[in-house]
């Protein structure tokens, strides 16, 4: 798999959704999922420091992508152990294992530094992205 490949595929986003669950230490779904890390990439749109990311035109159109290939990096990394998928009350919630802890401490290029502060900037932030993310989707749903 050359670096091109890597873009945006399975490996990539899963490793950012085990940073955000190991980092979040909390139980999310799927679109608390994507909308979490698209606030983290793109922190500069929430008053969160320079961006992960260069800013693109259209980038909200992100959130739908995301949520387009979410899943097969959630079926990747959950197929290795490294987080798990359970049915509760509230749907469909994912956790991260002790594997998937292990492995986001492994993860030390600077880009995982990078995207794991700002998962710490989430973390301090999640009242205030909750409310950000019911303006953009416009619905009243805690995260």
């Amino acid at each position: 798999m050359n670096s091109k490949d890597l873009f945006n595929s399975p490996v990539e986003n899963g490793a950012r959704i085990v940073l955000l669950l190991a980092g979040l230490a909390r139980e999310l779904d799927l679109d608390e999922l994507v909308f979490l890390d698209y606030a983290a990439i793109y922190s500069d749109d929430f008053q969160g420091g320079p961006s992960l990311h260069p800013m693109l035109m259209n980038r909200l159109a992100e959130l739908v992508r995301r949520r387009e290939i979410f899943p097969d990096a959630i079926k990747l990394f959950t197929s290795k152990g490294l987080m798990i998928s359970e049915v509760n009350e509230q749907g469909v919630r994912y956790r991260i294992t002790s594997e998937g802890s292990e492995f986001a401490g492994k993860l030390s290029t600077e880009y995982h530094t990078d995207f794991r502060r700002r998962v710490s900037w989430v973390y301090e932030n999640v009242d205030y992205l909750t409310a950000q993310s019911r303006t953009i989707y416009k619905v009243d749903r805690a995260i």
